[in-house]
């Protein structure tokens, strides 16, 4: 009986891990690219303000998912089925939340900064667009621990053959 729930517990954590991933990278990727073709600073830095929010929002629960789901089932897992790649799948997510924490959540504030100090109309475009990208370059961080942790998951399950 405790063998499907493994099975489904890593499915679950590497499906949520890939979900991560596939986000962190879209943002990274996409969205901010869009963001600095925006015509002005004031609606940049909303926008950006909006998408760094609803970022957070997102992969808050998806880290606390997969890495919950990767140490039950290394948790309910028999002697020898113990494999570590579930521990270290499971670490990747939350470094990578400590570094969004540590690098870019203060690239963010420093930026909100900008407008409280400046006011909506006063934001000044160049400072605001060197600190998205400068934000866009950070974040390539997360999506690279949550990658890697994303492809030891899926290579992890393939050799359980779970």
């Amino acid at each position: 009986m405790a063998r499907p729930f493994i099975a489904v517990t890593k499915f679950v954590g590497v499906c949520s891990l890939g979900l991560l991933t596939g986000l962190s990278f879209g943002a990274s990727f996409a969205s901010i690219k869009a963001l600095l073709t925006l015509p002005s600073a004031p609606a940049a830095h909303r926008s950006f303000t909006a998408l760094t929010n609803r970022l957070t929002a997102i992969t808050t629960p998806l880290t606390i998912l997969a890495t919950l789901s990767l140490i039950t089932s290394y948790t309910l897992s028999p002697r020898r089925f113990k494999h570590p790649y579930l521990l270290f799948t499971a670490a990747l997510p939350l470094l990578s939340a400590g570094y969004a924490q540590v690098v870019l959540a203060p690239k963010a504030a420093r930026m909100q900064r900008l407008l409280t100090e400046n006011g909506e109309r006063g934001v000044n475009g160049e400072e605001l667009r060197d600190g998205i990208v400068e934000w866009e370059e950070a974040s390539w961080g997360v999506v690279g621990l949550c990658g890697v942790g994303f492809g030891m998951g899926v290579v992890g399950i393939w050799g359980d053959c779970a």
